[in-house]
């Protein structure tokens, strides 16, 4: 019977012929891999882990939000414009100007000659009515 031998962490380790085959074949499995990502110019992220960090992490968007935030925050924008959908057109003409347009409260109340605090009254009201759309 041949002696056949595989090195597990620098020793020698003596196996059955369809070990040292199977061993081999795996070796080579993962050779075949190797190459081929070299081929095809990939490159893993993992490469560049060291014991401080994740190599992947270096690439890191830091301005985007995990995605159960995204997730959530979706959820949350489409109460909102199922909310904004329900109001009156005026109110959501009001709600338009303030939030998308950036007008203040004290510009429209002067191209519409409303007063400021019959205004203010509405949209602390327009609010309110969103609130109780979206819980």
């Amino acid at each position: 019977m041949n002696n056949y031998l595989i090195w597990i962490d620098q020793h020698p380790v003596t196996v059955s012929e369809d070990i040292y085959k199977t061993y081999w074949k795996g070796r080579r499995k993962e050779r075949y891999f190797t190459e081929s990502d070299i081929h095809n110019h990939v490159f893993y992220y993992d490469a560049l882990d060291t014991e401080e960090t994740n190599g992947s992490d270096i690439f890191q968007d830091e301005s985007c939000l995990p995605i159960e935030e995204q997730a959530i925050k979706n959820i949350e924008i489409n109460k909102l414009h199922d909310a904004l959908k329900q109001l009156p057109q005026k109110d959501y003409d009001l709600i338009n100007r303030l939030y998308f347009y950036g007008e203040s409260l004290r510009t429209i109340s002067q191209k519409e000659h409303i007063a400021l605090s019959t205004l203010h009254y509405k949209h602390k009201r327009i609010l309110k009515k969103l609130r109780e759309f979206i819980e």
